[in-house]
Formats: C-alpha cells, sequence, structure tokens
C-alpha cells in the first residue's frame, strides 16, 4: 500500500512540473531547436536524435509516446481538439487527463485508504478533460450551424455583385464572426498555399463534420465540374438549411425534459450517496467493506447507466 501511494505522489508531481514546463517554456524551446536545426545538415540531426535516444528512460518514454500516438484514442482526441478549436497538442491534452486522474486518486486514496475509490476517481477524472472538450466542440459546431445560412447569403450576394467565388468567401471571413470567419479564412489560407480549393473544402468538411456544411461542400464540388448559376444554388442550400435549424431547434425544445429527466437519474443518486459520505461515512462506508455491498453497487451503477443511456437513445433525433 505505501509503495502504491509513493507511486501516486511521485507521478503527481512529476506530470505537475512538466505541465507547468509545457505552459511556460516549451514553445520558446521549440523555436531555438528548429533555429538550431536549420543550420545543421541532415546526418548531423540524425546523430544528435540518436544520442538524445540512447538514455534508457528517454527511449522508455518515447517509446510509449510512439505508441499513443498510433491508437484510437490519440487520433480521437486529435479531431477533438481540431474541432473545438484548441490549441493543444494531443499528447499535452492526454498528459493533463493523466495528472487529473492521478491528483483525484491519490486525495481519495488518502481520505478514504480505499483502493476501489481511488480507482474509481482515476477513471472519472481521466475522463472529465474529455467532456469538457467535448462540451467546447458541440458549443463550437452549434454556433458555426446557425452563422452557415447567414455566411451563405453573404457569398451568393457577393457573386451577384461580381466577386469570385474566393474574394466572396474572404468577405465571410472579414464580416462575420468566429467560428465560421476563421474556417473559411483556413481555406482561403489553404489555397492561397498551394492547395487546390476542392481539396481545402474537402478538408474543411473534415474538420467540422457538419451535415449541413457537408451539403454546401457537395454543392461546391459539382459546380467546379459542371458549372452553373451558383448564386442561386447557394440562396436554396441557405434556405433549406434555416429550415434544417428552425426544425432542430423545435425538436430539441420538446425533447429537452427527457433529457433533463436521464441527467438527474444518472446524477441523483451519486449525489445521494456523496452527501451521505459526508454526513455519515461509517454508515454509507459499510457497503465498500463488504463483498456483497460492492456487489450491489456494481449492479446499481450498471442499472443507472442503463437507464440513462436508454433514455437517451429514445430521445435522441436524427434530422
Amino acid at each position: 500500500m505505501e509503495t502504491l501511494l509513493m507511486f501516486f505522489i511521485f507521478a503527481t508531481v512529476l506530470l505537475l512540473f512538466y505541465s507547468f514546463y509545457l505552459l511556460a517554456f516549451e514553445q520558446r524551446v521549440t523555436i531555438k531547436t528548429r533555429l538550431k536545426q536549420t543550420s545543421k545538415s541532415l546526418e548531423e540531426y540524425h546523430e544528435e536524435q540518436d544520442k538524445k535516444q540512447n538514455g534508457l528512460l528517454k527511449g522508455l518514454l518515447r517509446s510509449m509516446i510512439r505508441y499513443v500516438e498510433k491508437s484510437n484514442y490519440y487520433s480521437r482526441i486529435r479531431t477533438k481538439l481540431v474541432q473545438a478549436y484548441t490549441k493543444m497538442k494531443p499528447i499535452e491534452f492526454i498528459e493533463i487527463s493523466i495528472m487529473a486522474g492521478l491528483f483525484l486518486g491519490f486525495v481519495l486514496w488518502m481520505l478514504t485508504n480505499h483502493f476501489f475509490l481511488a480507482l474509481l476517481g482515476f477513471v472519472v477524472a481521466f475522463r472529465v478533460p474529455e467532456m469538457l472538450l467535448e462540451t467546447i466542440r458541440k458549443k463550437r459546431s452549434k454556433k458555426l450551424n446557425d452563422q452557415l445560412p447567414q455566411a451563405l447569403s453573404l457569398i451568393s450576394n457577393g457573386l451577384r455583385a461580381g466577386f469570385s467565388f474566393p474574394q466572396a468567401m474572404a468577405v465571410v471571413g472579414r464580416e462575420m464572426e468566429a467560428p465560421i470567419a476563421d474556417e473559411f479564412a483556413k481555406v482561403l489560407r489553404d489555397n492561397s498555399y498551394g492547395k487546390n480549393m476542392d481539396e481545402a473544402l474537402m478538408d474543411l468538411g473534415k474538420r467540422t463534420e457538419d451535415e449541413d456544411l457537408d451539403i454546401f461542400i457537395t454543392t461546391l464540388l459539382i459546380h467546379l465540374q459542371v458549372g452553373g448559376d451558383l448564386s442561386e444554388i447557394l440562396d436554396t442550400i441557405s434556405e433549406t438549411i434555416r429550415e434544417r435549424v428552425k426544425l432542430k431547434g423545435d425538436i430539441r425544445t420538446m425533447i429537452a425534459q427527457s433529457q433533463m429527466s436521464a441527467v438527474i437519474i444518472g446524477v441523483l443518486p451519486i449525489a445521494i450517496a456523496a452527501a451521505m459520505f459526508v454526513i455519515n461515512p461509517a454508515y454509507i462506508g459499510k457497503l465498500f467493506q463488504d463483498s456483497m455491498g460492492l456487489m450491489m453497487l456494481g449492479i446499481a451503477g450498471a442499472m443507472i447507466f442503463f437507464g440513462a443511456f436508454i433514455l437517451t437513445r429514445i430521445v435522441k433525433v436524427k434530422i
């Protein structure tokens, strides 16, 4: 037990200092390293990298990082960071999640001296940063979807005024707010760097994963091949998207009560158990000390999760 406790303390302190280092010095060190590399030959660079990897601890750490970078979890975090427009590396986000899990696990271990609660705290705290990131991503995606009809109207009016399509997109980037201004500006920036417009638009669809924006992108790709009156087509798409946004809002209002019920079903038992633990820890602690109590907790947790999942799936309407 003491060994595990010391491990938690060591890992928490190590990750804490490493996070401070990333926040304070990493950008400066990265810039200096790149400047140094520009004056070196390719052979010298490879020799330096080989020397860096000679250390056992550094080599092990690099191997772990490479393994994580190949995982599906790393790819999912990278996609969410891009969609949430969060300027952070995926490996940094994973380190923050691990540090949060170790910190909460250590606190619960010190308070309860129970391994199961410490492990549960680690899992919950590890998931919290990703849940916050998902909230930011969904909020940004909703705002982008709400801005899309107005952006299409601006592009359509710009085309009628004699602008080219890139010029009309530049008007959106100047006149509208983020996030759609940032996304359209990135498309134009990629195109100015040499990427084809169709490739830049396809990258926009991959970054946002918005169905309405996919309709717009598909229309543009078809227009680039066959031609036609793009301004009239954009007006039709804009009106269609407005109707879809209005319908989504109406459905969201109707199912809000059921969604709140699912949240209450999932949170209320945990909140009551936490309150009882604070008021009378000896009474509720018996559940964690007896095998029958642990089994009851497992069954209750599974039933709560299953009920909340069923309610969430029932009220989920795809338009």
